[in-house]
């Protein structure tokens, strides 16, 4: 199976029209993270998939892309497959909140 990627702007613009998961540690969502964003730690998504509705189109993100890749291959192995990878934060100037 084929993750979509879609670009910091896309993520932006739809934002309401996704389900966002921040995969990054606690540490760096608290810094600042995309309005309405849930975090997940990446190494952590299997331990909470009660928290991720299945039929939602859901957007992953993290610093780099490295752990949403990570990420969107555990959710795809257990049947997900509506998922998406947005930009990392390093990788588009996303408006963050805290």
């Amino acid at each position: 199976m084929i993750t979509k990627i879609i670009s910091g702007k896309e993520v932006e613009k739809n934002k309401d029209y996704f389900d966002i998961i921040d995969v990054r540690t606690k540490e760096e969502y608290d810094m600042g993270h995309v309005k309405g964003a849930i975090n997940i730690p990446f190494d952590e998504i299997l331990d909470h998939l009660d928290r991720i509705n299945k039929d939602n189109p859901t957007i992953l993100y993290c610093k780099s892309n490295r752990r949403a890749e990570f990420a969107s291959l555990a959710l795809q192995s257990s049947g997900y497959s509506n998922i998406y990878i947005g930009d990392g934060v390093d990788l588009y100037d996303y408006d963050l909140v805290k």
